[in-house]
């Protein structure tokens, strides 16, 4: 590639995940839903605003990844000023598709040697959509959304509400036996395409799923209407010999709702309904990131001393009393584990009491030899220490920064 080819390829390639930009739209005037999605916002605005336009409530934010659409670099070619703009009615999840841009290489003049041809953006997203929810013109999503904000009520059964500043929220329980949910789900799973890295579509012919859907709910002039916040997906597995374990798979709270407590608040209900239900066995969670991670420890963590577990606990901790509390509170093992040595550590004074930070230090240390002991095989002996040693610091300052979390 040329020096001059090379250029103008770099002055044409958009970044797709400042590109995209995501709307839940509500309103009770169609016209004024119109409107707003006339109006071009303008290119210095937060990543995520809410706007009123005539009667027109619009949440705008952007997404975290676009790899599964435009490919690993996340960008597209051939575009200066390109938006491509997902607009959703806040409730229902019926969507809009549009795209704009100020300049689109293959209808400009060129002096270079070769024929240079704009990316196709619209068919990678739309493969993403739920075909169903995706209206064909403005005028037709702006009567959708119109007509949502007045009559849209969130699918299957309402299991938990609360309040926060003065909003109500409420929590409903869902599963694919219900088809009219399981078109719903396909709207909102698109979202994890966004924000959760690796996430696939998951089989909603199996189940064995549970889903748990967050909504805001407002009282505008009168009437009660609903935007949705989050949702998590629930497995159950078989637990020999006659019960179920709970994983949670996907759990997602849309950016313009986060750090306000609703993640804490799924969690804490979801936890709740598998510890007050016999058939659960514990809780477990795939692949979790470093944000639930925190999220998931605080809330144990805050459950465990409200409820006094750790009374009279020492290091070293048996299995048997590790085994107790992991039933008792249906955690998994390990979270058990991880729960235990943050609240020993909250309780030890290095410099007062060294005998039995000196215990703590090695009842942890066992823990990550045994959970380590493949890699550390081919080490020598002294290798070994200095690995756990490391382990051990880096661990002891991570339960440090979960305990000034609570």
């Amino acid at each position: 590639m040329n020096g001059t080819l090379a250029a103008t390829v770099s002055q044409w390639a958009t970044d797709t995940n400042e590109a995209v930009h995501i709307h839940l739209v509500s309103g009770e005037s169609a016209e004024g839903v119109l409107r707003s999605l006339d109006v071009r916002a303008e290119d210095d605005q937060e990543e995520e605003e809410e706007e009123e336009d005539d009667g027109a409530d619009v949440i705008q934010f952007h997404p975290a990844f676009t790899y599964q659409m435009y490919g690993q670099q996340e960008r597209v070619f051939g575009y200066k000023g390109l938006r491509i703009n997902l607009h959703y009615a806040a409730g229902s999840l019926a969507t809009l598709l549009d795209t704009e841009y100020t300049k689109r290489i293959d209808q400009m003049e060129t002096s270079l040697p070769v024929s240079l041809k704009a990316d196709d953006v619209e068919t990678p997203m739309r493969k993403m959509l739920s075909e169903s929810a995706v209206c064909s013109s403005k005028e037709e999503f702006a009567q959708r959304v119109a007509a949502d904000t007045r009559e849209f009520r969130p699918l299957g059964k309402k299991c938990h509400e609360y309040v926060h500043q003065d909003i109500a929220y409420e929590i409903y329980d869902n599963a694919f036996a219900d088809k009219e949910f399981c078109e719903y789900h396909r709207r909102i799973q698109t979202f994890v395409m966004f924000y959760i890295e690796g996430a696939q579509f998951i089989d909603d012919l199996d189940e064995k799923w549970r889903v748990f859907t967050v909504f805001e709910k407002l009282d505008i002039q009168g009437s009660t209407s609903y935007s949705f916040v989050g949702y998590c997906t629930m497995y159950q597995f078989f637990h020999w010999p006659d019960r179920k374990r709970a994983r949670i798979s996907q759990f997602l709270v849309l950016p313009p709702f986060q750090g306000q407590g609703h993640g804490s608040q799924l969690y804490r209900f979801i936890h709740s309904l598998v510890r007050r239900t016999p058939e659960y066995a514990d809780l477990t969670v795939e692949d979790p990131s470093e944000s639930f991670d925190d999220m998931r420890d605080r809330n144990d963590m805050r459950l465990l001393l409200d409820h006094n577990a750790f009374e009279g606990l020492e290091a070293p901790v048996d299995a048997q009393t590790v085994g107790k509390m992991q039933a008792q509170y249906k955690l998994s093992r390990r979270q058990t584990v991880r729960c235990i040595e943050i609240a020993l550590l909250k309780k030890l004074d290095k410099a007062k009491r060294p005998d039995e930070y000196r215990q703590y230090r090695l009842f942890v240390k066992r823990r990550i030899y045994a959970q380590n002991a493949d890699s550390l095989s081919g080490l020598d002996d002294k290798e070994k220490k200095e690995k756990v040693a490391e382990s051990f610091a880096a661990v002891e300052d991570d339960y440090h920064r979960i305990l000034s979390l609570l």
